[in-house]
């Protein structure tokens, strides 16, 4: 008998107990004349789960008809979204029935990166797998490599429970809009390392310093809820919304006043409102002279106006209302958080919600403990709400380490891409080719599958067992719960559900620390004894004691230091390369995960009503001095590279800035996401936010010259009319 052989049955046992075979869908069509259990037909059942879209966590039920799920809508019982979902949760349907969707294990058949590969039986791949783990947990366990993104709940208990018994690190977390930034400023001011809840629906006056919380950033179905209460559900009261930022996002759209600003000086607005506040006496915070005397008051409105583009009179004008209509809430987001500065907008807005006293009231903001479900987890609590950090700094160490041979085997989870998000001056493509053996577990062939040895499928989120603990809109204690809502029709196999197999394989602790039969019941013995009733549980969608606040005390809130100001920087000569990039994520791709999904590259951008391709907005006023019109085709440059675009002047985006939309580019993600235009990430540098080690992802200036370009770009009908952006010049 062969070495591979052997390997090939030893490694098979424990994943055929568990999975009851390997082959288990069906080989030919049959009549459907015994129907499953329950069905009826013509009636349709609900099934409640979580949305896994995007990082929010909302949750969501599913309409389920002869077998086949037809729609999704909000769970109305779920904290976090109270019934309503997105654009993108709803487009969860055409991922579960998508085409291009993986239903066989692929084994590379041609150079590694060339795209090339063989379907083969799980059996295969699983001893492909297993060869590899169990020869370096002989020889190097501490070369097994988990890249990921930031996983919650038990699926990130095992991951964390398997490489900890196996001897190799913890799993490296990616996500390109971690909250880093956020994190780091709350910890300065407040004394908390933690994203807090911002109590928007019951707020009186909302300061937000570019925070596009109506679109993208942290959890934008729960806040734009909150929103609308905010702005209609109370009688008397009608809150005011001012927006600070260098283009018009949708969530400026929505403000009463939005006031443009020169890009990475959302602190520097902030201090400016401070800085009136203090100064006339508008606080009630003690703190106010010691802030006053560590320089706050050089932060004049004039002097604020200079770096910002501000009016003095507009500062003036915005802080007595702040201060005049509390309680109030200041928010900064995702285009203040990418600035190298990112933690100094996020430290001054966080100062002055401490000015208007709010920390902890109705209308403020709060700090609820997520972990406060979990009391019996003990240490592994810290796996079940991760604090959300982008992982950045840890994916460049390990790119590092990765060149220098450190890593036999990488396995890398198919809900992060790294290979088309990370900046190209990182060589992420170049550093995973040096890995003996990557597998990836993904449900379609992106660019960061596509460079692995072996690609094993993966159920979508509503074909799998699984928990949640979202990172706002609750008061701590919510766990929402996810359920497979029809029968796989793919031959998938879960994550967790192959590392508990593994683990029995490998026995010894690792078998130990992952002693389920699988990873459903990893997830039932978990919750039991906590006096849930999981079926129950899961007909609501999660586990919603509705307590109340579990709020945590900010130990420094009443005396926060004055956050320095620093100035933000640019890649670039200015002469050379005049404008400065800010890039955003798409309302509707997000940082490109959603381009697969013709639905979402159908949904036109709010504000350029444009679709299925690049664009990069631009004021008239500084279109006019390059000599470019709108709809022209554009090369963009930096120097890091170049892509192609089309131009969309508007003239509320900031002079001087080249603002684009991410999430197009892709080389491969299939037929709706490739060859659409470039990569806007390709355009960045390899830069850090000072203080929190993300990526400074506003970090770099580019020039635009007109350029021909294949084809157009397609808009819809202006969504405000047909108003003409020289008639309001």
């Amino acid at each position: 008998m062969k070495r591979r052989d052997f390997l090939k049955l030893g490694g098979a046992t424990a994943f055929a107990a568990l999975f009851g075979g390997c082959d288990n869908l069906p080989k030919k069509l049959v009549p459907f004349v015994i129907p499953p259990e329950n069905y009826t037909l013509g009636e349709s059942l609900w099934y409640a789960s979580v949305c896994r879209q995007c990082p929010a966590g909302c949750g969501i039920v599913v309409r389920v008809s002869e077998g086949r799920a037809k729609k999704i809508e909000g769970n109305p019982l779920h904290p976090v979204n109270s019934g309503k979902l997105c654009a993108r949760g709803q487009a969860g349907l055409q991922a579960l029935y998508h085409p291009e969707r993986l239903g066989r294990p692929l084994k590379l058949s041609g150079p590694r990166g060339s795209g090339k590969f063989t379907e083969t039986s799980w059996e295969d791949a699983l001893s492909i797998l297993m060869t590899g783990l169990k020869k370096i947990r002989a020889e190097a366990p501490g070369s097994l490599l988990m890249l990921a993104e930031p996983m919650r709940g038990h699926r990130n208990l095992v991951v964390h429970r398997f490489l900890r018994a196996f001897g190799a690190p913890a799993p490296v977390a990616w996500d390109p809009f971690g909250h880093d930034a956020l994190l780091a400023a709350n910890e300065d001011v407040f004394g908390i390392r933690d994203i807090p809840e911002y109590d928007i629906a019951n707020a009186r006056y909302l300061l937000s310093f570019s925070g596009d919380f109506l679109e993208t950033w942290l959890s934008p179905v729960h806040y734009g809820r909150a929103y609308g209460r905010m702005r209609q559900e109370r009688p008397t009261v009608r809150g005011k919304f001012v927006h600070f930022g260098p283009r018009l996002s949708m969530t400026a759209a929505n403000a009463d006043v939005f006031l443009p600003i020169a890009p990475g000086t959302e602190g520097f607005a902030a201090l400016g409102i401070a800085h009136v506040m203090v100064r006339e006496k508008l606080t009630p915070s003690p703190a106010a002279s010691s802030l006053w005397t560590a320089g706050l008051r050089q932060m004049t409105p004039e002097t604020v106006g200079e770096k910002t583009g501000l009016r003095p009179s507009d500062i003036e004008a915005v802080a007595r209302e702040f201060a005049g209509n509390q309680p109030g809430l200041a928010i900064a987001g995702d285009g203040a958080a990418g600035c190298t500065n990112g933690t100094f907008h996020f430290s001054a807005a966080a100062l002055l919600n401490v000015l208007a006293g709010n920390l902890g009231k109705p209308g403020g903001l709060s700090f609820p403990d997520r972990r406060s479900a979990f009391p019996r987890a003990g240490a592994d609590a810290s796996t079940l709400a991760p604090l959300p950090e982008s992982g950045f700094a840890s994916v460049r160490n390990t790119l590092e380490k990765m060149r220098g041979g450190a890593f036999q085997v990488a396995l890398l989870s198919g809900e992060t891409n790294p290979a088309f998000t990370l900046p190209a001056g990182l060589k992420f493509p170049e550093s995973l080719l040096s890995v003996p053996l990557v597998v990836s577990f993904s449900s379609f062939l992106d660019e960061t599958s596509s460079l692995s040895d072996l690609v094993l499928p993966v159920p979508t989120y509503l074909e799998e067992w699984g928990d949640d603990i979202a990172p706002a809109g609750h008061s701590g204690d919510a766990v929402g719960l996810l359920q497979p809502v029809i029968e796989p029709f793919r031959d998938a196999r879960p994550m967790p559900d192959i590392l508990i197999a593994a683990a029995k394989e490998l026995g010894g602790p690792v078998a130990a620390a992952l002693p389920w039969k699988n990873f459903r019941e990893c997830l039932e013995q978990g919750y039991t004894g906590m006096g849930v009733n999981l079926e129950n549980a899961r007909r609501e969608g999660g586990i919603f004691s509705r307590k109340g606040s579990l709020s945590r005390t900010a130990k420094r809130a009443g005396n926060p230091p004055l956050p320095k100001a620093i100035e933000a920087s640019y890649e670039g000569d200015a002469a050379r390369y005049p404008l400065v990039l800010h890039v955003y994520p798409s309302i509707a791709l997000s940082d490109g995960r959603g381009a697969n999904l013709s639905w979402l590259q159908e949904m036109p951008d709010p504000i350029s009503t444009a679709v299925w391709r690049n664009w990069v907005e631009v004021h008239p006023k500084t279109a006019e001095s390059l000599g470019i019109a709108d709809g022209d085709g554009v090369v963009v440059t930096s120097p890091f590279g170049s892509m192609e675009a089309f131009a969309v002047l508007h003239p509320a985006v900031a002079k001087g800035t080249a603002a684009m939309p991410l999430g197009q580019g892709h080389t491969r993600y299939g037929r709706n996401a490739a060859g659409r235009g470039g990569n806007p990430f390709s355009l960045l540098p390899v830069k850090d936010t000072a203080g929190a080690k993300s990526h400074a992802r506003q970090s770099t200036r580019v020039s635009i010259a007109k350029a021909r370009i294949k084809g157009k770009l397609v808009r819809t009908v202006n969504v405000e009319g047909q108003w003409k952006y020289e008639n309001i010049l």
